[in-house]
């Protein structure tokens, strides 16, 4: 019996190695790809497999004629679906339910801290100023808009309901939505809603219809003392527009976890602005940041390696006409 050839780009521990060996059986050949390879050095490994495990570019799936399938670790698969050159005959899985409590707690975390403050009282700190700056504000109450109710954004939705807020989410259809939801919206509503909202999250993936979603007249639109948090991709803020309501004072705190050009560009006004905390695209990381969402990743990889091996149906089947999982 011939052995499935699997390319693995993961950089999985020997605990790990042996959960992915297990699933796969005597039915499959892993080639453990160094993370230090060049694009040449690896192709020979690429071009041999059936299966590939991670996330190669565009170019290399191009020269490879034995593959079938590609499992991502990541849950955005903008990476592929919004460019051209994806070998359409590929199966494209992703992780997605792996990443809604790493996600949920970053958001947490930020929206704390901009609740009370703390990055003023940071740079206090760091100037050993003790002086109470006062304003302050609640998560309590609050009108909350989640752009991308579904798994993250649901983790998300889940986690601020115990801080008695009211959390409103906006999906492509506005049926069957979980109870952590106080109401659902599309977006044909967001214009509607969107200017009641005290904290507003994005987690919506890059599609036709996200670009830029929150341009400058959307977000003029928003309360003055409104927070805004952005986990998704980057393409959904049009930045420069950002720049100028921020400059207005517009927007009570603003928190950006992603950018629509990565990494942000030295001396961009948005590095020293009071109100904006910047991250580097690590609230979803998971492979050496958290062994947890690693091994959530792992789970997903393992359970879609015996489907593939016994010919059912693959999870998280990407569809790309939505750049969404097929539902």
């Amino acid at each position: 019996m011939n052995q499935v050839k699997v390319a693995v780009l993961l950089p999985l521990d020997r605990s790990q190695k042996e959960m992915l060996e297990a699933a796969g059986g005597d039915r499959c050949e892993f080639v453990y790809v160094e993370q230090g390879m060049t694009r040449q050095e690896r192709a020979p490994v690429l071009q041999e497999a059936e299966v590939i495990f991670g996330e190669p570019g565009i170019r290399e799936l191009q020269h490879c004629p034995r593959l079938r399938w590609v499992q991502m670790s990541w849950a955005g698969t903008d990476v592929y679906t919004m460019r051209e050159g994806f070998p359409r005959h590929v199966r494209l899985t992703n992780a997605r339910g792996c990443f809604r409590t790493v996600i949920a707690e970053y958001i947490l975390a930020v929206l704390l801290a901009m609740c009370r403050n703390l990055k003023q009282y940071v740079r206090q700190q760091q100037k050993e100023c003790w002086k109470p700056l006062g304003r302050e504000t609640l998560l309590y109450g609050k009108k909350v808009l989640i752009l991308g109710a579904g798994d993250i954004g649901t983790g998300v939705a889940q986690r601020l309901k115990a801080f008695g807020t009211l959390v409103i989410g906006m999906r492509r259809t506005d049926r069957n939505y979980p109870d952590c939801y106080d109401a659902m919206i599309t977006m044909e509503a967001l214009d509607r809603v969107l200017p009641e909202a005290d904290i507003v999250i994005g987690c919506l993936p890059s599609t036709k219809e996200t670009g830029r979603l929150l341009g400058e007249k959307r977000l003029r639109s928003m309360k003055k003392s409104a927070f805004l948090i952005n986990v998704g991709r980057g393409s959904l803020i049009d930045t420069e527009a950002l720049v100028t309501v921020l400059r207005e004072g517009r927007l009570g705190g603003v928190a950006l976890d992603v950018q629509e050009k990565e990494p942000l560009p030295s001396g961009h006004p948005l590095w020293a602005m009071e109100r904006v905390i910047l991250t580097p695209h690590i609230a979803g990381q998971s492979f050496g940041y958290s062994k947890d969402t690693e091994n959530r990743v792992l789970h997903v990889c393992c359970q879609n390696l015996e489907r593939y091996l016994s010919r059912r149906e693959l999870l998280n089947q990407v569809d790309f006409e939505t750049g969404y999982v097929s539902e």
